[in-house]
């Protein structure tokens, strides 16, 4: 699917400096995951014309002189409030918000004029950009606009589960074949069924909290269809094993494209990667 936005240009941030401030990898551990999330978004088909890669250690030297404007307008009351960050918490991670800011004005600074910015991002990355829209107006830039997107829940249902991470090893992986996409989601995506399939035909399940619905409002565009799937499960029509049939069907034709087009999207990463 390609992403043909007009004349709006894209810049993807790849903050591989907050990985290792955060998490407990090396940096050569982080770099690998990075290439790899580089390769999925090239493979989604867009344009590299109007989409640009930002290293945070790559591209210090565009980047660090404007995260200093932006320190110099933030205390570390702020930080600590937002964060919940203790005396212990190593200096860099403190800073890091300061790096963060920057693609939300840096196109004023490459471009020369004043531009306005939209930042879509998870909500855990929201009190970055809360701190950014009170400073960076300091500094004579538009606000940026932002939206929050969804995660996809955790396989194990939200309440158990959160977000999908790989951390718990119950992800679904772009990498995964068929055979794996179904023995997962069989074995560990979180059913909104009842006990039996009596119980389930007299009372319906919930699709709100099931996980195999909820991934499906992410990868069925027919909202048509969606609803009926929707009402269907509700009302017992539809059981659990056959909306998890739905989604692994779904998913598996989306990871079989996708992962033809990775292996072509290996050999285009330097032409995503901003150049000054």
């Amino acid at each position: 699917m390609a992403k043909d936005l007009g004349d709006i240009e894209l810049w993807f941030q790849f903050t591989d400096d907050e990985k290792f401030l955060f998490k407990d990898k090396t940096l050569e551990e982080i770099h690998e995951y990075m290439y790899d999330n580089m390769t999925d978004i090239i493979a989604l088909g867009f344009n590299p014309k109007k989409t640009h890669f930002l290293i945070d250690t790559k591209h210090a030297n565009i980047m660090y002189p404007e995260a200093i404007k932006v320190a110099k307008k933030i205390n570390f009351s702020t930080v600590k409030s937002a964060f919940g960050f203790t005396n212990d918490q190593n200096i860099g991670a403190i800073f890091y918000t300061s790096m963060q800011a920057v693609p939300a004005f840096l196109p004023n600074i490459i471009y020369n004029k004043k531009m306005m910015c939209l930042i879509p991002h998870a909500i855990d990355q929201d009190p970055h950009f809360r701190i950014t829209r009170d400073v960076i107006t300091k500094l004579g830039y538009y606000k940026p606009a932002s939206i929050q997107c969804r995660f996809l829940p955790g396989l194990a249902g939200m309440q158990e589960d959160g977000k999908l991470s790989s951390s718990t090893g119950q992800a679904i992986y772009l990498t995964d074949d068929a055979k794996t996409v179904k023995n997962k989601i069989n074995k560990y995506a979180f059913s909104g069924g009842r006990d039996s399939v009596e119980d389930h035909r007299k009372f319906g399940g919930n699709p709100d909290i099931d996980v195999a619905y909820q991934w499906l409002t992410f990868f069925e565009e027919d909202d048509e269809k969606l609803k009926q799937i929707y009402f269907d499960y509700k009302s017992g029509k539809l059981l659990s094993g056959e909306l998890k049939n739905i989604l692994i069907e779904k998913i598996n034709v989306f990871l079989a494209e996708h992962q033809k087009k990775r292996e072509w999207a290996k050999t285009q990463i330097d032409k995503f990667i901003w150049k000054e």
